[in-house]
C-alpha cells in the first residue's frame, strides 16, 4: 500500500513538474503600451529622454514581471502591477523621485555627492548601491540593517 501511495505521489509530482516547465518562464517582448500604467508613468516621468531598447514580460508559473532596458544601459524591473522592483542607472544615478525620502536623506548626509546607481525593493526591504561600491540594506522603517563594501 505504501508503494502505491508513493508511486501515485511521484506520478503527480512528475506531472506537475512537466506542466510547470511547459508553462513557466515564457519571455516575450512587449511595447510601452503593453506595460502596466504605473510602469508607463515611471518611464514617462523619469526616463522620457531615453529610448527603450527592449521591454519584455517574463511570465512564470506564479507571477509576472516586466524588464525594461534603455538605450543608455539603464535597466528597470517592474512587478505585474507596474511597481518598480529594481532600478539600475549607472551613468546618471537613480532619479531621487523614485527613492524613498528617508533613504535619500540618509545617503545624502552620510555620503554627499556620491550617486545612487542601483536600488532594489523586495518584501519591505530596500537594497541600495552607491557609485563607490558600498551597498546598504534598509528595513521597512528605512533603518540601515546591513552595509557591504
Amino acid at each position: 500500500m505504501k508503494r502505491f501511495f508513493f508511486g501515485t505521489a511521484l506520478a503527480f509530482a512528475a506531472l506537475f513538474c512537466s506542466q510547470t516547465s511547459a508553462q513557466a518562464f515564457n519571455d516575450r517582448p512587449v511595447t510601452l503600451g503593453e506595460l502596466p500604467s504605473t510602469a508607463q508613468t515611471v518611464l514617462n516621468n523619469n526616463f522620457a529622454k531615453h529610448c527603450i531598447a527592449l521591454a519584455k514580460v517574463e511570465t512564470g508559473f506564479w507571477d509576472k514581471n516586466y524588464d525594461v532596458f534603455l538605450a543608455n544601459g539603464d535597466k528597470l524591473e517592474f512587478d505585474r502591477r507596474g511597481n518598480w522592483t529594481e532600478i539600475v542607472c549607472r551613468e546618471d544615478g537613480v532619479p531621487t523621485e523614485l527613492v524613498p525620502a528617508a533613504i535619500t536623506t540618509y545617503l545624502n548626509s552620510a555620503y554627499p555627492g556620491v550617486k545612487l546607481v542601483k536600488i532594489e525593493r523586495e518584501g519591505g526591504r530596500y537594497e541600495a548601491k552607491l557609485a563607490n561600491g558600498l551597498e546598504f540594506t534598509f528595513d521597512k522603517r528605512f533603518r540601515v540593517v546591513e552595509v557591504d563594501d
